[in-house]
């Protein structure tokens, strides 16, 4: 690859899961082509927190087919987005994750050379045959890649190489000061000890009963005054107002679909969240939150949260989750958090 200044497109339409994991890869080609133009293209619900983890020049948001397609706003601003993509000239397009929006992106842009998802997959030579045979041999299936490290290995090629472990993620100025307002404004005290919830998830992904993230909180009202923020998402209207009247008077805050700058600001002032594995999890992860998880992702999986402040606890079906559990690395992560407080003081 030229080493001049590109102009370089970057196809990355997904969730906020994928995007999060996709920060470290992203990050480290900004770095390698330091001297070029970086364009993301990003899906609509993840565009806005690429542009805070400043990995681009430029963000543009599509909306995906089955998801954001229906809302007007996002459909017009899609129109803008394709149409900059079709006025503009690319020597490199990087397919990074492979979805039918990416596709079409592809061949609306124009571009010199292209570096595809599915080419990155393909191996040749004799070591893939070795790798499945020694596989079969063991009667095993071969170890998954997690997506973060397969991100990273995609962009092999082009020399760029990883600067950094796990995702990352600074809070915005503004949006911290509007975060400090809301909270004031809402009684919480300096101080005090702020729990998250989040229980909502993806569409199609198995949630943990309502209820039992209604009890965790009252547990943290009760046994360590906390003060409770229950978020929700654009697909889950009414789900966090019906889990906050599950819960004591005035102990608890309902942020319901914030811009992506505040929810941030906002994960980062927790001292905990429990959550389904979703995106404001690995967003949480991102910024420094503890994190507990209640995933039905048995065994590790290619999107684990990267963190080494995050306990999953996974059974076959969220039914089965246990509370005890749950709350038993809720006190774990809030003890381990206080405790490097007060050694950092």
């Amino acid at each position: 690859m030229n080493s001049a200044p590109l102009n370089i497109l970057v196809v990355h339409v997904a969730g906020l899961s994928e995007t999060t994991l996709a920060l470290p890869s992203l990050r480290a080609l900004r770095g390698h082509f330091a001297g070029s133009q970086i364009c993301i293209a990003a899906s609509a619900a993840a565009a806005d927190l690429l542009r805070l983890g400043q990995c681009a020049d430029l963000v543009l948001p599509v909306a995906r087919l089955r998801r954001e397609m229906l809302s007007p706003a996002l459909f017009y601003r899609s129109l803008r987005a394709i149409r900059t993509l079709r006025e503009s000239q690319f020597d490199l397009a990087i397919e990074l994750h492979s979805s039918p929006e990416s596709a079409f992106i592809l061949q609306m842009a124009h571009v010199r050379e292209r570096l595809s998802a599915s080419a990155s997959k393909s191996k040749k030579g004799l070591r893939p045959v070795l790798e499945k045979i020694a596989s079969s041999l063991a009667r095993r299936p071969a170890p998954q890649m997690h997506l973060a490290h397969r991100y990273l290995k995609q962009l092999e090629p082009l020399g760029v190489r990883p600067t950094e472990a796990e995702p990352r993620l600074r809070t915005d100025r503004e949006a911290d000061a509007r975060a400090d307002t809301w909270m004031e404004k809402s009684g919480v005290d300096f101080g005090d000890l702020l729990v998250g919830i989040h229980p909502g998830a993806g569409p199609g992904t198995e949630r943990w009963p309502l209820e039992r993230f209604a009890s965790i909180a009252a547990r943290m009202i009760h046994n360590f005054n906390a003060r409770i923020i229950v978020f929700g998402g654009p697909y889950e209207s009414g789900l966090a107002r019906r889990l906050k009247k599950m819960l004591p008077e005035r102990r608890s805050l309902v942020l319901q679909s914030p811009k992506m700058e505040d929810l941030v600001s906002t994960l980062a002032r927790l001292s905990l969240l429990v959550a389904n594995h979703s995106g404001p999890a690995h967003v949480a992860a991102a910024v420094g939150t503890p994190v507990v998880v209640a995933s039905t992702l048995t065994g590790l999986s290619t999107t684990d949260l990267l963190s080494k402040n995050h306990i999953s606890v996974r059974y076959s079906s969220a039914a089965l989750i246990p509370e005890e559990e749950v709350y038993d690395a809720a006190c774990r992560l809030i003890k381990l958090n206080r405790a490097s407080v007060l050694s950092a003081l």
